[in-house]
């Protein structure tokens, strides 16, 4: 299952100085759940879900126009971004899935790409045994990457600098409003199958 969103946003000087929110909804705060000394992970009693580990899927970079793009200019940048959420069963273990967030960030400078980056960022999660199964995909869905969301966020910022430009600051997404929106957009999917066919 999958989730997308699309943003635009805009920045004030040569390097991509500035980014507007990505996201006008009120920030969403990341959850803060507590340790297990148990079984050594993270675990969010509220929601019944543990956070096992987090890493870089995959990760890429392009500065196609480099040198040049970095000389002044008097166009304003605009910088889009995309995010996308998915997950997926992890195979031999028991309500475990791995949720992959998407982050995908273009600047240009007129028809003049300035960069391209591509993030997804995955994490290991796994829900109490005694979860009803109705509540299983948008508590994997939603939780899951507002976990992994300020990791994404802070590797966003680092790149972006790093290849000679002002960070991004992500700001936090709605992943709530992004999953209703998702199921939506599947309902009308399906009622168009349904009225073609």
């Amino acid at each position: 299952m999958s989730a997308k969103k699309n943003t635009k946003a805009n920045g004030d000087a040569s390097k991509a100085k500035k980014t507007k929110s990505v996201e006008e909804s009120k920030p969403q705060a990341a959850p803060t759940p507590a340790k297990d000394e148990t079984q050594q992970q993270r675990v969010s009693p509220d929601q019944q879900i543990g956070f096992h580990n987090h890493y870089i899927k995959d990760l890429s970079f392009e500065n196609p126009n480099a040198p040049t793009i970095y000389s002044p200019s008097e166009t304003t940048p605009e910088v889009s971004v995309g995010f996308s959420v998915a997950s997926a069963p992890v195979p031999g273990r028991d309500r475990h899935f791995e949720v992959v967030l998407s982050v995908n960030a273009t600047a240009k400078r007129g028809d003049e790409t300035m960069f391209v980056l591509e993030l997804s960022y995955g994490g290991e999660v796994s829900v109490a045994p005694e979860m009803d199964e109705r509540n299983i995909n948008p508590v994997v869905m939603i939780e899951g990457p507002r976990f992994l969301f300020p990791f994404a966020r802070a590797i966003i910022a680092t790149i972006s600098r790093e290849g000679g430009f002002m960070p991004i600051n992500l700001q936090p997404i709605d992943f709530i409003r992004l999953y209703r929106a998702n199921l939506q957009q599947k309902a009308a999917q399906q009622e168009s199958s349904g009225t073609t066919s």
